[in-house]
């Protein structure tokens, strides 16, 4: 069995957020009034293989003071979505559990990457969503030969995700390096196909976009490693944060601009009233 625990909340008017693989805690802004509270959605997701059979349980509980709408859990295994109910309410210290559950018939032993996105809103419907990403084994438990490094990215609109891929081992490795992101982020390439040499390393990189990442948070995001190995499946996952860039106004953005005029327009005027102190001293001395 496989543990992964998360925490994901909204603070207003703050722009924080933080993941791990088996833990990730939300913080963002949204458009609530000013005595709006705090948000926040703690989940404890195990997972486990009972026979041909992957069985996922998701307790999710609003630790928040306010009211979180539309929570809904996706679990993503062997590239298919299982959606849980949708919970139109989640009120302040109420918890609910989500259970998916299916069939893994005709996957090879050993390890798998799964995916879990919570998705929900604030009062005002804007959405929200969060990723943790962990593995799981399948009749028997393996660990990966490639080590699997995400670089941390700070971005505005658009920016570059580079994935470091190290293999130790005595051959080669075909792998499949693919992407989880949150749904605030998209890339049109989610996975990668390559080959590794023996003790060799490769560097990979996944265009970004933001689509309605907030200004100034920062978002969790995983890659995961795949290969097969005779009649073993092999994986491995990493994380890293990718943090928004804090939108700036133009009037701050041309604050040099503003600056300069205003020196330009005060050294004028000076100039002007020096000529024309000048020229009333000049007609006084002729009187």
């Amino acid at each position: 069995m496989n543990l992964a625990n998360g925490n994901i909340g909204v603070k207003h008017k703050s722009v924080t957020l933080i993941g791990f693989l088996a833990a990730l805690v939300l913080m963002s802004p949204c458009s609530l009034p000013a005595n709006a509270g705090i948000l926040a959605i703690n989940t404890q997701t195990a997972v486990k293989t009972d026979a041909d059979k992957f069985l996922g349980t998701i307790k999710v509980c609003n630790t928040g003071d306010v009211d979180a709408y539309d929570v809904q859990v996706t679990v993503i295994v062997s590239e298919e979505q299982i959606k849980s109910p949708l919970k139109k309410l989640l009120a302040p210290n109420e918890p609910d559990t989500f259970s998916v559950e299916k069939t893994l018939a005709g996957l090879k032993k050993g390890r798998y990457p799964v995916t879990v996105i919570v998705d929900f809103h604030d009062a005002n419907q804007h959405p929200f969503s969060a990723v943790s990403c962990t593995t799981f084994s399948f009749k028997e438990d393996v660990n990966a030969d490639l080590v699997c490094v995400v670089d941390d990215l700070a971005m505005g609109k658009k920016g570059q995700l580079r994935v470091s891929l190290r293999n130790p081992g005595p051959g080669p490795r075909n792998c499949r390096a693919t992407l989880v992101l949150p749904r605030e982020l998209s890339s049109q390439k989610h996975s990668i196909d390559l080959e590794i040499a023996a003790g060799s390393e490769k560097t990979v990189a996944f265009e970004i976009e933001n689509l309605s990442a907030l200004s100034g948070s920062a978002y969790p995001v995983f890659c995961s490693v795949e290969y097969d190995l005779g009649d073993t499946h092999y994986a491995a996952v990493s994380g890293a944060v990718v943090r928004i860039s804090q939108k700036q106004n133009w009037f701050y953005q041309t604050r040099w601009l503003w600056a300069a005029a205003g020196s330009l327009f005060g050294g004028i005027f000076v100039l002007c009233r020096i000529k024309r102190d000048k020229s009333q001293y000049v007609g006084q001395a002729r009187l």
